[in-house]
């Protein structure tokens, strides 16, 4: 039996591979049982039969399989006749962007306005671009993302709220690294960096902020940011954010410099009061 059965014969909601928010070698599914996110952010590898949510990270399979409502017994059958799905994964072969980009249209400086920000400042720090009316992404916020200067991926932000998926990033046939290996803002570190989750949060933080792209993180981020001697984690205030906060506070510990976990007072750090993000830099020494 394979894992798209169980997931029919339960009601499950899943994507597969050919819609763009479904990389080759994953499903995913509709409902996190865990932070109960129904964003589509929950991935089930088919190869090695493994469940993470990039929003509160990895979790057993068994123990999801059980969560999202499944019968024990058809778990047990699944488990023990799984068979690993053959996946043509597609490979990085260099930066390719997405149609439709060009200059902030007003929709894109009106949400930028919204959230506190000036878009003639955004636009030339990080060199942010819009993609109107397009075949895929429209009405999104172009972010490439930038490693020793030169553009190595990127992601998109959407202008509103009401979307399933707020952030849409480059699949692996889109960039040339990973983004999810790379520190979104990392150029303009030196001696310390403020750990954060997405863009919008870097934005508000300013020059020193590093964004995950999410709350899950992976070895390759964390090996980069044991490169700083002060590291500063600032995720959202909630109670599941906090909790991934001090457990990359933790896997940063043993390594030489200061590891802390910043809290704030606002619901993240992109919407935090300009005293607020005076208060975090002072802490981090970025001013």
């Amino acid at each position: 039996m394979k894992i798209q059965d169980l997931f029919q014969q339960a009601g499950i909601g899943f994507l597969e591979s050919g819609h763009h928010h479904c990389r080759p070698g994953w499903l995913q599914v509709k409902t996190c049982p865990w932070c109960h996110s129904d964003n589509y952010h929950l991935g089930f590898n088919l190869q090695a039969h493994f469940f993470v949510c990039w929003r509160c990270r990895g979790h057993r399979t068994l123990d999801t399989l059980a969560k999202l409502g499944i019968e024990e017994s058809k778990i047990r059958d699944f488990w023990a006749g799984r068979e690993v799905q053959e996946v043509a994964v597609k490979k990085r072969t260099g930066l390719v962007e997405p149609e439709g980009r060009g200059r902030l249209l007003r929709i894109h400086r009106d949400y930028l306005r919204s959230r506190g920000f000036d878009p003639k400042t955004l636009q030339r720090l990080w060199n942010l671009e819009g993609i109107g009316l397009a075949a895929r992404l429209s009405w999104r916020i172009y972010i490439p993302i930038i490693l020793a200067g030169q553009r190595v991926s990127w992601t998109t932000r959407a202008v509103g709220e009401r979307v399933a998926r707020r952030y849409i990033s480059a699949g692996a046939e889109e960039e040339a690294l990973n983004h999810k290996g790379l520190l979104y803002g990392s150029d303009y570190c030196r001696h310390a960096a403020v750990v954060v989750e997405g863009p919008v949060d870097a934005w508000r933080i300013g020059p020193g902020a590093v964004a995950l792209c999410g709350t899950a993180f992976t070895g390759s981020q964390v090996r980069k940011l044991i490169q700083f001697p002060y590291r500063f984690i600032c995720f959202d205030n909630s109670p599941e954010a906090q909790a991934l906060a001090r457990d990359l506070a933790r896997q940063l510990a043993p390594f030489p410099g200061t590891t802390e976990v910043l809290e704030i007072d606002a619901a993240d750090p992109g919407s935090a009061s300009e005293k607020e993000v005076r208060l975090i830099r002072r802490t981090a020494k970025l001013i």
